[in-house]
């Protein structure tokens, strides 16, 4: 079967649902630290990409999961599905008190310029962006740990804490070298540079904004509670 991407916004969602806890770790061993991971394919089919048919699941389970062997009995789709679901029921309803809902709305309406023009821009932001636009950007990636508006709460500071790093990961594809200063615009050198690289760095940006955009629209969804 042809091993098709996923999607960056599937895969935000994925990850907000399972905060990056396995299924199996969670369900079978009581282990609700975060793991590192992978994606997993429930019913094998890797061109499949369906959130239902998703699950986040420790390099060990995953392994196993898929593992083919014969001598032993493999975990089923069955059980892991609803070790899985069992998962995203334990997190499905955080609990958000006033003072956790007030600081998303604040952290909404002081960044909502700067998301607005992200999301307006998308890949186009690998070509051209306003220079104050990157340096808050800037601000956020260097200063977000010791930020005001992050929250207390684990569940929103994890969310919060998504963003700045795709923001961080964004602003990586400007390569000094290959951008000009024009105006008060920072754009790609064209006249020097292919436009092949420019195209990678538009999906780049795609991707990074596609990924702020799930949890961006997660933090909303909890400032209208």
């Amino acid at each position: 079967m042809t091993r098709k991407t996923i999607s960056p916004t599937v895969q935000a969602d994925l990850l907000l649902k399972a905060r990056r806890r396995c299924a199996l770790c969670v369900g079978i061993d009581g282990n609700d630290s975060e793991r590192p991971g992978q994606i997993a394919h429930l019913n094998g089919d890797h061109s499949d990409n369906r959130l239902e048919n998703l699950v986040w699941l420790c390099l060990e389970h995953h392994d196993k999961f898929d593992s083919k062997t014969s001598q032993t009995k493999n975990y089923t789709q069955i059980e892991v599905r609803n070790y899985r679901e069992s998962l995203y029921a334990r997190y499905a309803s955080p609990n958000y008190d006033v003072d956790d809902i007030s600081l998303v709305r604040n952290y909404l309406r002081e960044y909502s310029e700067l998301f607005a023009y992200m999301f307006r821009q998308y890949s186009e932001l690998a070509y051209a962006i306003d220079s104050d636009v990157m340096n808050e950007l800037g601000l956020i990636r260097d200063y977000w740990r010791t930020n005001g508006l992050r929250s207390f709460n684990s569940s929103i500071q994890e969310i919060q804490d998504h963003i700045a790093n795709n923001i961080a990961g964004l602003l990586s594809i400007y390569e000094i070298n290959k951008y000009d200063m024009v105006g008060n615009w920072i754009k790609y050198d064209t006249a020097n540079f292919s436009r092949e690289e420019l195209e990678e760095k538009r999906r780049l940006a795609k991707e990074y904004v596609d990924v702020i955009a799930g949890y961006y629209k997660r933090l909303e969804e909890i400032a209208t509670n």
